[in-house]
């Protein structure tokens, strides 16, 4: 078994796709794709020499969001602090944090304005615009919209192993643990994704999903080809990927974490504090960190924050954090622990949940 894996940086004077389809300004149609004319190429020649393709995006949806050329109203969910995806299958805007979902309007609910457009792609549309540049190919999109339904998933996965498929689009899950022999190029749009979310992990993720998503070529007899697309390819992580060098990316991201003081140089606690009233969230938060920021000192532990979670509101309630990071458990434990006893029955009182998650997986 032999990869190539080749980077191909997106353009970003214009997101014209090559050869693509010419924009729309309806949010209903198809618009184009910024794919690099190298990974076009790759997708076209390896349709022709009869090897099947993977294209990952870490995405779904049609457009990540519609916003009014008029006004700038952006449309968002009222349950959460976050815009809401379009789903062109059947017209409607949904919330992937809690699940609400409704019609498109034609409108601007804002200014009541014909002025809608999308902004941004996910695999639906990305899957849309393939199809446009390659009408001969039979393309599949699997993700969490197309495999919900029992048995879609492995009626794909059997339809990928039978051959019957040359091109499958999808998110995450199409990255771990498969093995077939026939896929001789995998392709990543939209690589630093990861990379800009306010996670100290962010940069392991992405190399760990960019290895993942290049073991998914050349695992039969015929030489497999990785492509990674990106805004970021000159990334440590990135170019370790490309060169699936992991001393090479283990050596830095060590390094920067003993800089930093993040795990495993260091102990990391997140104290989370939601609550339906957006004053006494806040005013808790800033009383746990009072609390904490006594037992800090300048090298044993650390107190960040207050602030907002990065998605603030979920669920209409409302979320801050305060960041605990120690050298040694012990005296982390003991702080959290006089805080919880000074401000827990304050959070009790004012219907507020205070949690404490010790060496946290999720930073959001």
């Amino acid at each position: 078994m032999r990869r190539e894996v080749a980077e191909a940086r997106k353009s970003a004077e214009t997101d014209r796709p090559t050869n693509g389809p010419a924009p729309s300004s309806s949010p209903h149609t198809p618009e184009a794709v910024p794919l690099s004319s190298a990974l076009v190429a790759a997708l076209r020649e390896n349709l022709e020499s009869g090897g099947q393709s993977m294209v990952f995006l870490n995405r779904r949806g049609f457009h990540n969001f519609l916003q009014c050329h008029i006004c700038g109203n952006v449309i968002a969910c009222p349950n959460c602090s976050v815009s809401m995806t379009f789903h062109l299958r059947d017209r409607s805007l949904r919330c992937h944090y809690c699940g609400n979902h409704d019609s498109a309007p034609d409108k601007c609910p804002e200014c009541d304005g014909y002025g809608l457009q999308g902004q941004g792609f996910g695999t639906e549309r990305l899957t849309q615009t393939l199809a446009a540049m390659m009408p001969t190919a039979r393309i599949e999109r699997m993700d969490s919209d197309t495999s919900g339904l029992r048995g879609a998933r492995a009626r794909m996965l059997a339809e990928l192993r039978a051959g019957e498929i040359d091109i499958l689009v999808g998110t995450q899950m199409i990255t771990k643990g498969f093995d077939f022999p026939g896929v001789t190029l995998a392709a990543v749009v939209n690589a630093d994704l990861a990379l800009n979310m306010p996670d100290f992990r962010s940069a392991e993720r992405t190399f760990q999903l960019l290895t993942q998503v290049a073991g998914r070529a050349g695992r039969g007899e015929r030489a497999g080809r990785v492509i990674i697309q990106t805004y970021a390819p000159n990334h440590y992580s990135i170019r370790a990927a490309k060169d699936q060098d992991y001393a090479r990316f283990m050596r830095r991201e060590l390094q920067l974490r003993r800089d930093l003081m993040y795990p495993p140089s260091a102990r990391l606690a997140m104290v989370r504090i939601e609550g339906a009233e957006p004053r006494l969230v806040m005013r808790l938060a800033e009383q746990v960190a009072k609390s904490l920021a006594q037992s800090a000192t300048l090298e044993g532990l650390r107190v960040l924050g207050p602030a907002p979670a990065p998605i603030e509101r979920i669920k209409q309630r409302y979320r801050w954090q305060v960041m605990v990071k120690s050298r040694e458990l012990k005296p982390m434990r003991e702080a959290l622990a006089a805080m919880r006893a000074e401000v827990g029955p304050v959070a009790e009182r004012d219907d507020v949940y205070l949690a404490i998650d010790i060496d946290p997986v999720r930073m959001l």
